[in-house]
């Protein structure tokens, strides 16, 4: 992440542990990304549709509406956009079934909780769309 610059990237962080929100943001705010920061994902789709994001951390389990319907949901509104939302899945569910059923549901990345710093920075640059 050290080569790159983030600053004009937006994130969507979709977590509802209060916690995990703010080292999330934390992390984000010091590389310099732009972020938002919603609990569930009904709210997520709500941010979803007044903002283009450039990456998406998706927890799974939320209330509302969990991580899988939101992603469904995003998918199927992108199905009209030329673009598609990196969806990172960042999840205490870490089994290799877990992994392969987020895979499934239309992420595209997957860290498990909890991750050290560099695992989070690597997923991240690995994922950030690269024509910023």
């Amino acid at each position: 992440m050290d080569n790159m610059n983030p600053s004009g990237y937006k994130v969507l962080v979709v977590e509802d542990n209060f916690i995990n929100q703010k080292l999330i943001e934390k992390l984000l705010l010091k590389k310099g990304f732009k972020v938002f920061v919603s609990s569930n994902g009904k709210q997520a789709m709500e941010l979803y549709h007044k903002e283009k994001f450039d990456l998406i951390l998706m927890d799974i389990q939320m209330p509302l509406m969990d991580g899988f319907e939101a992603t469904i949901e995003i998918r199927r509104l992108e199905e009209s956009k030329s673009f598609k939302t990196p969806i990172i899945a960042v999840t205490a569910f870490a089994m290799e079934t877990d992994r392969v059923k987020c895979f499934e549901m239309g992420m595209d990345d997957y860290l498990p909780k909890p991750f050290t710093k560099e695992e989070f920075y690597k997923v991240i640059e690995r994922n950030l769309p690269s024509d910023k």
